[in-house]
């Protein structure tokens, strides 16, 4: 066994030398059959290694017991020692889940804790192949697509998981070879947890009656799977990037026409892309919610999906939008300084203004947001602000309403009202980041020109 999870150590590279490794150590046989191991191959490396221990608090005496067992073995072998106790019951409660869930959680959070704390590189958890047989299931009953199904990974972020390529029978037959005593903890028996009754009833059952070889067949499928899902998720990246035409932290905007031409397998996963990088996660986002939000890419504009934690997903024109929560209407107006300049916070830009003789003017410095206009054309007070009823804007071919110019551009409406417009009473010089009038472009009988610039700011 040593040289098999050396060999694990080093295909998934978990631990390099002068690592510090946090060890989760229940006195189990998984757990101190992995600490055994480490503590083996730390002096090759070399590296360092921590044993922490968690009271769930649920067991009472025999539990106190588990730990006092780690405790004086750690002692024995000399491995630094810490013990962590927590009300399993009570956070459970508190936090509104599972004693299975909760006490999961916890542990996980003392360990990343503890690692902070010594500055560790790794957490190693004793994860074996049978954990992972039972995993697999678990997924596949509560319904799952590849990535569930591949189960638990060797290595993720800095937790690692040298022993998952051993059967839980090899790991008590090393245990018993090496003559090292381990616990047994009594709910492991107890029909009560989904684990537990998938471990003691179904798998038996299979094994009996449909397949002995279960465990490894569940194993080498979660790899295989493992393996595909790392390579459709390259492909599925590299669409989201093209798709993409806009990410803030509160929206994501992709090209719905662009989105259509892929496989539907990419898009469902460039679906959950999205919506993890909205929320960070895509807990509760179930099969038909991805439907739901397919079936709104091909139909009309203006539909909505609602998803959990308040991501709400429109169609509207060439774009699939994803935001978290309705837009707020915004409503501003601010006498523009001429020259000056003008911060404004709702929509966060700067705006500065210059005017300039025509003799010293420079067209090349022309761009998106940075605009010229007559200034003798300009007979009153300027503003910027959000749009007004009556609002009309001054092109090529007579004037037009300036929801009539949103409509044509195809500007979604939940942008209209946020976008600034510097305006001349109802007469709009310019829709600031789209189109500028034609009434007020700088001709040869111009004299003063006025420059308008546009920062954005945070």
């Amino acid at each position: 066994m040593l040289k098999r999870i050396d060999h694990m150590i080093k295909k998934y590279n978990m631990i390099n030398k002068n690592d510090k490794i946090i060890v989760g150590v229940s006195g189990g046989a998984d757990s101190l059959c992995l600490l055994h191991l480490l503590k083996a191959l730390s002096e090759a490396y070399p590296f360092e290694i921590t044993a922490v221990h968690v009271n769930h608090g649920i067991r009472g005496k025999e539990a106190d017991d588990d730990e006092n067992f780690v405790r004086n073995l750690c002692i024995q072998w000399g491995i630094p020692f810490k013990a962590y106790h927590v009300d399993i019951k009570e956070e459970a409660k508190r936090r509104k889940l599972s004693e299975e869930e909760t006490g999961r959680k916890i542990r996980y959070e003392i360990f990343e804790s503890l690692r902070k704390e010594l500055a560790a590189d790794k957490i190693a958890v004793a994860h074996n192949m049978n954990d992972q047989a039972e995993t697999v299931l678990m997924q596949l009953f509560r319904g799952t697509g590849m990535r569930g199904l591949a189960g638990i990974p060797p290595i993720r972020d800095n937790i690692i998981r040298p022993l998952l390529g051993f059967s839980r029978e090899e790991i008590e037959n090393y245990c018993r070879t090496n003559q090292i005593a381990f616990r047994q903890d009594s709910t492991n028996v107890l029909n009560i947890y989904t684990r537990n009754k998938i471990r003691n009833k179904i798998i038996p059952l299979i094994k009996e009656d449909f397949n002995p070889n279960i465990i490894e067949n569940l194993f080498n499928l979660s790899n295989l799977l493992r393996e595909e899902d790392a390579y459709l998720e390259g492909i599925a990246e590299e669409a989201f990037q093209r798709c993409l035409k806009e990410k803030n932290l509160d929206s994501i905007v992709l090209d719905n026409n662009l989105f259509g031409t892929y496989n539907i397998v990419i898009q469902r996963r460039i679906l959950r892309t999205v919506i993890e990088a909205l929320l960070g996660h895509i807990k509760d986002i179930e099969y038909n919610h991805i439907r739901d939000i397919l079936d709104l890419s091909q139909n009309q504009t203006g539909k909505r999906v609602y998803l959990p934690k308040g991501i709400i997903v429109k169609r509207q024109y060439g774009e699939l939008i994803f935001q978290t929560g309705e837009n707020q209407e915004i409503s501003f107006c601010y006498e523009l300084p001429v020259p000056g300049s003008l911060v404004i916070k709702e929509a966060g830009i700067m705006v500065e203004v210059k005017i300039i003789d025509k003799a010293d003017f420079k067209l090349f410095n022309q761009n998106t947001y940075t605009k010229s206009f007559d200034y003798d054309k300009i007979k009153g007070n300027l503003q910027i602000r959000t749009r007004c009823e009556g609002d009309r804007i001054f092109l090529d071919k007579g004037s037009k309403k300036l929801k009539k110019f949103f409509i044509d551009e195809k500007i979604p409406k939940d942008k209209r009202s946020q976008i600034p417009l510097l305006a001349e009473g109802n007469r709009i010089l310019w829709i600031i980041g789209y189109r500028y009038s034609d009434a007020y472009k700088i001709t040869s009988s111009t004299n003063r020109v006025l420059e308008v610039k546009v920062m954005h700011i945070q």
